[in-house]
Parts: structure tokens; C-alpha cells; sequence
């Protein structure tokens, strides 16, 4: 089908492709946009199962437009196709989902429901929102390269949902429920198994189960939200840690499990919490408290999310590419920055003020499709194409031959030719029978 495109060959349709044993879940698979993103000035995510309203693209930038906002992310769990007649996208009375409530999960991390359990009606402008769906969002593309996915959120489903939003909320970014259905997921062709959540008991979703790297990457979310609940000393140290950090912004407890964590949030760097805005803002903003060290106190919203909460300023003189521990010490092994290497822009990082209208900061006009390669078709794990892996292989399975095959068959023929001789010559002269080994002589031999 990808060979048919006449878009594959002139850069406007760009892919990864790799063997599905190496995948690990959704959002790993997000993390490769850094492999195909260019000079657009618009991205958008939505799931597979998605159909688009008519006039889809100029209906979502007028959204965007309509926030004022550089930094405005338009996401919500999209409309069943189902109610697709009397919700159409350009209706003035359109009821669009709207996502309320969060809950604390059972490991003290929240999570937003998987439904919309309330709606906007007749909006004029976009609203903003205190959640955020992975099923569809559309923002400039400097929010994928200044909030990139984390590739270590691996074997991960539910519990990235809200650390992500708190890492975009951080750094400058607000989420707006559209005022208009832009999207719509269509559940009239989908598998049976793919209403399954995760992997299920018959391998949906097909990517290999491994429960030690969702462990790690869900301490890893932890991390980013600085709860300490159920982290040892251990699991600190499996983050490759050494806890001997200055204990940073409230880590307490220096050289204890208090600065390992700290030092490990340091270490997050732009997988990390942005410094426009505070947690604590945060907490304040969707209405919920985070588990304490005796994981008490922690709560939801109580589903009270659905009104209109007030924009939080931030000081607009900071990047929102600024790390929360940058300047402080604390890290001592940071993950590195992803690269983007289709990507020549030069991204909003500076200076726009969201109360002074739209801002252009992210977007040269200049910047265009054409120095984009023709081969878009990328590997995903290595950049060392497929082919070269094989020949290697074969390269490899023909060295292993030689040393080991067909030296164990000469080693063989020779044993035989011993063999041989030394019956001729039991022929020609009897062997006299020696005396038995003492203890001490097969000690020493």
C-alpha cells in the first residue's frame, strides 16, 4: 500500500518500520516522531482508529487559532462515529466529550479515565482543560520536540497519561477541548481484540510482554511526579543513581532514598518537570493531592473537573525547554535531549507572551519540505539497514562454520587415522600390560 503512494516518494508520508518483537508498547512508539518529524508547522496524534471530520485540517487550525495561546494543545477523547450526524464538525450546537474526572491509582500516580465522562455544548471558543487524551492532540510541532515522548515509558498504558500532562503543564503548554469535533473513533472496524486494554490474556496489542521494564519504567513515572511510595532503596539504585546529589529541590534525606529520587528526577532532564510552572500549581490547577511518604492524603477530583479553571501565568522569560533541575547539581547521569534530524527549525523557546494574542515563535515561513531526504523509510532501534544485518549474518553463520564445524571434522578424521595406526601397530607388537598408578602419581598427573 506504502508503495503506491506517490507521497512516500516526495517526503509528505514518513514511516518507521520494525519487526513487532521490539516493540513495547504506544508510547515507545510515539517517541520515534523524532525520526520522521520535518518543517511542518502543525502535528497532530490520534489513534489508529480515527476518522476526520470534513474539512478537518483548516477546522483544526481555526480551533487553535481561536485559543490565542502558542502553547495551546487541543486534545479530548474523541466522539463515537456513532453520534457523527448530530455532532458534525462545523454544527453551532455540537457536543463535544470533554474529560473530568482523575482518579489515584492504586501505586498513588494519576489517571485519567479512559472515557469522556462529561461534554461541552454549544462552546464559541475552545475551553480550557485540566486533562488531556492520547487519542488525539493538535498543537504547533515545537510541542513535540519541547515535551518529546519519553522512550523509556516502556510497556506503559494508563500511568504515562498524567505524568506526560504534568510535564507539557510545566513547561508552558495548556490543553483546550475544542469547540468543535475534529475527530471522531471509529469502532465499526475494529478487531475484537483491540477493545481489550494492554496485552490481555490471549497477547493482544502483539507487543512481547516484558513485566520487569514496565516495573522500572512505572517507578520511572513516580519519579516524575516525586512520589516516593514504594520505591526502595533498591529500585532507586536500578535507576542508575548514586543518591549523591545535593537532594535538590525538596529531596531531603541526602544520600537516603529522599536524594536518590532526587537525584534520579535531575536525571530525567527533558523527560523531567518544566520550570514555568510549579507541581504544587499543578496539584492546585486539576483539583488533586499526590500521596505523601506514608502515602496518605492523597486524592482525586471528584470527577469536578469539567469547569472552567483559570489559566496559570508563568514567567514567559524562561524556555520551555528549561528543566526543573537545571543549575542545581543534583544530576549526575541525565538523559540525553532527542534529536530530531529532519527537523531545521528553529522551535518557540523564548519570550511569547500567551496575553498578548497569536505569536509566530515556533514557525519560519521559510522552512519547507525540500531538504527532506526522498527516502523516508526509516529503521527504528538502529539506523543500520536490514539488508546490512543479514549479510552480516550470513558473514557471521559462514566464520562459525569454518571454525567449528569443519574443524571438529578434521579433529575427527585425524582421531580416526590415530585410531588406525595404533591398531597396526597393536598388530605388529603386543602391548605389555602396565602397573596400575599409585594415589600420589594420579594426583600429580
Amino acid at each position: 500500500v506504502m508503495a503506491g503512494c506517490p507521497h512516500v516518494k516526495d517526503g509528505r508520508v514518513r514511516r518507521v518500520k520494525f519487526h513487532h518483537y521490539a516493540a513495547k508498547g504506544p508510547v515507545y512508539a510515539r517517541s520515534f516522531i523524532r525520526k520522521v518529524l520535518g518543517n511542518e508547522e502543525f502535528c497532530m496524534q490520534i489513534d489508529a482508529a480515527t476518522d476526520f471530520a470534513q474539512g478537518w485540517d483548516d477546522l483544526a487550525i481555526n480551533q487553535w487559532g481561536m485559543t490565542q495561546n502558542e502553547y495551546a494543545v487541543l486534545s479530548n477523547v474523541p466522539l463515537s462515529d456513532k453520534e457523527r450526524e448530530k455532532n458534525s464538525g462545523n454544527s453551532n450546537n455540537a457536543e463535544v466529550p470533554r474529560q473530568c474526572s482523575i482518579k489515584i491509582g492504586s501505586e498513588g500516580v494519576p489517571l485519567f479515565e479512559n472515557i469522556a465522562d462529561g461534554k461541552a455544548v454549544g462552546l464559541q471558543r475552545p475551553l480550557l482543560s485540566a486533562t488531556q487524551s492520547s487519542s488525539f492532540a493538535f498543537a504547533k510541532c515545537h510541542y513535540e520536540t519541547n515535551v518529546p515522548h519519553d522512550p523509556f515509558a516502556v510497556q506503559l498504558l494508563e500511568t504515562e497519561k498524567f505524568p506526560r500532562f504534568a510535564r507539557l503543564w510545566t513547561r508552558g503548554y495548556d490543553v483546550y477541548t475544542p469547540s468543535r469535533n475534529i475527530v471522531y473513533r471509529d469502532n465499526s472496524n475494529l478487531h475484537p481484540l483491540h477493545h481489550e486494554n494492554g496485552h490481555g490474556d490471549r497477547g493482544e496489542r502483539k507487543w512481547p510482554k516484558n513485566d520487569n521494564e514496565r516495573r522500572d519504567a512505572h517507578i520511572r513515572m513516580k519519579v516524575v511526579l516525586d512520589i516516593h511510595h514504594g520505591i526502595t532503596n533498591a529500585d532507586a539504585s536500578s535507576l542508575g543513581v548514586g543518591g549523591g546529589g545535593s537532594g535538590g529541590l525538596g529531596g531531603g534525606n541526602v544520600g537516603g532514598i529522599g536524594g536518590k529520587i532526587s537525584t534520579a528526577r535531575a536525571n530525567l532532564g527533558i523527560y523531567g518537570l518544566g520550570k514555568r510552572r510549579t507541581l504544587n500549581q499543578l496539584l492546585e490547577f486539576t483539583g488533586i493531592a499526590l500521596p505523601g511518604r506514608d502515602f496518605t492524603g492523597q486524592h482525586g477530583n471528584d470527577g469536578k473537573g469539567c469547569s472552567n479553571p483559570l489559566w496559570v501565568p508563568y514567567d514567559t522569560s524562561i524556555s520551555p525547554k528549561a528543566n526543573l533541575y537545571d543549575g542545581t547539581g543534583t544530576a549526575d547521569d541525565i538523559d540525553l535531549d532527542p534529536i530530531f534530524p529532519l527537523r531545521t527549525l528553529e522551535d518557540a523557546t523564548y519570550g511569547y507572551d500567551p496575553n498578548a494574542g497569536s505569536g509566530t515563535a515556533g514557525w519560519d515561513k521559510k522552512g519547507n519540505l525540500n531538504d527532506l531526504s526522498s527516502s523516508q523509510e526509516l529503521s527504528s532501534s538502529s539506523d543500520v539497514p536490514y539488508s546490512m544485518v543479514f549479510v552480516l549474518w550470513i558473514i557471521g553463520l559462514y566464520v562459525w562454520y569454518g571454525m567449528f564445524v569443519t574443524g571438529n571434522t578434521k579433529r575427527r578424521m585425524n582421531g580416526s587415522g590415530n585410531r588406525l595406526a595404533s591398531r597396526n601397530t597393536a598388530m605388529r607388537k603386543p602391548n605389555k600390560k602396565k602397573a596400575p598408578l599409585s594415589e600420589r602419581a594420579l594426583k600429580n598427573v
